[in-house]
């Protein structure tokens, strides 16, 4: 375009295809991680399956997780079990289902205690940080589409695996 001015973004989208979402609804993702290596990766892995999935915040403490989540404009919560020295499970679980979002463990952790504890206090899944991105991209879906109630049977499935 001549005179250096951007090209505003219009979107084509009127309605959903078959299985999609429009775009004002993005499945708006709360991040909290406390290393911020992984916490930028996870954006970046989020930001790249826009305008399906959205980052609504990030959060390297439990202060700042639970000012977001007070926020209610989180749909999933990706939660790294441990922040520093504090259990982020045990503090932040009853807040994330307070606030309507389904609640994912992202852990490096097998101890499958843990696992269990996460699911107790109402995680959708548990997704070790090994594992493929998709992997955790496809469970953030999954658990939004619980909360949603349009995946119940997908969920007690996940429930009864131990994911």
């Amino acid at each position: 375009m001549r005179g250096g001015g951007a090209l505003p973004i219009v979107s084509c989208m009127t309605s959903a295809e078959p299985g999609t979402r429009p775009l004002r609804e993005s499945i708006r993702v709360l991040l909290v991680e406390d290393h911020q290596h992984v916490l930028w990766g996870l954006e970046k892995l989020i930001e790249g399956e826009w305008p399906r999935l959205q980052v609504s915040a990030t959060a390297s403490t439990l202060e700042q997780a639970a000012e977001a989540l007070r926020r209610r404009d989180s749909d999933v919560v990706v939660l790294d079990v441990f922040l520093g020295a504090h259990n982020s499970l045990e503090q932040l679980a009853a807040l994330a289902v307070a606030s309507g979002a389904a609640l994912l463990v992202h852990t490096g952790s097998r101890d499958p205690q843990l696992h269990r504890r996460a699911r107790e206090c109402g995680a959708f899944a548990v997704v070790l940080k090994e594992e493929p991105a998709e992997v955790l991209l496809k469970e953030i879906e999954r658990a939004d589409a619980a909360r949603r109630g349009a995946d119940s049977a997908g969920a007690t499935k996940a429930a009864v695996e131990g994911r």
